[in-house]
C-alpha cells in the first residue's frame, strides 16, 4: 500500500541571511515540523523519519534518504531508493528563499507492506490493518500542512 500526499509550508526566519541559512539546512528547517525526527544531512544526502502514531503500535517510524542539493535561493530534494523496507518514505520537491522566509513544496510517499493472508481471515485482517494505517497516514500528512499554517512556522 502506497499513500502519496503533497505538501507546501513556509518556515519564517529572522531576516533574509537567516532564512538562507535555514534553506540550506533542511534537518533544521524538517525539523520544525514534528512529523519529521531524527534528520542529518551527510554530504548531499538527508536521512531521517516521518513519524506517525497508530493505536495499539504507538509511533511508527516510516524510514526515507534523499539527495540535498542548493543553487542560490533554491533547494531540492531528489528521493533515493528505500531499499526493501516494509515501512518506508520517500520525500522530493523543492524549497525557495522568498524575503525572510523558505517555502517548501514537496511530495511525500509512504509504503507500507503487510504480509499476504493465506486464509479468509488473515486476508480480511490485512484489509482491515491498509485500511487503519491509510486513514492515520491521510492525518499525519494532512498535519504538515495544518502545523505549517497554523501559526507554528508561518
Amino acid at each position: 500500500m502506497e499513500l502519496e500526499r503533497d505538501v507546501a509550508f513556509c518556515l519564517a526566519a529572522a531576516d533574509p541571511a537567516a532564512a538562507q541559512a535555514l534553506l540550506e539546512r533542511p534537518q533544521e528547517a524538517l525539523g520544525r515540523l514534528a512529523v519529521f525526527r531524527d534528520l542529518e544531512l551527510s554530504g548531499d544526502e538527508l536521512r531521517g523519519a516521518l513519524v506517525a502514531p497508530f493505536a495499539l503500535l504507538g509511533e511508527v517510524r516510516f524510514p526515507f534518504r534523499a539527495r540535498f542539493t542548493t543553487r542560490g535561493e533554491t533547494a531540492v530534494l531528489e528521493p533515493l531508493d528505500p531499499g526493501a523496507d516494509d515501512l518506508a518514505a520517500e520525500l522530493s520537491g523543492r524549497a525557495r528563499r522568498e524575503g525572510s522566509q523558505v517555502c517548501y513544496r514537496a511530495r511525500v510517499r509512504l509504503r507500507v507492506r503487510l504480509p499476504e493472508g493465506e486464509k479468509w481471515g488473515g486476508r480480511a485482517f490485512k484489509k482491515m490493518a491498509e485500511a487503519a494505517f491509510a486513514r492515520t497516514l491521510e492525518r499525519t500528512l494532512a498535519d504538515v500542512n495544518r502545523g505549517a499554517h497554523g501559526g507554528l512556522l508561518d
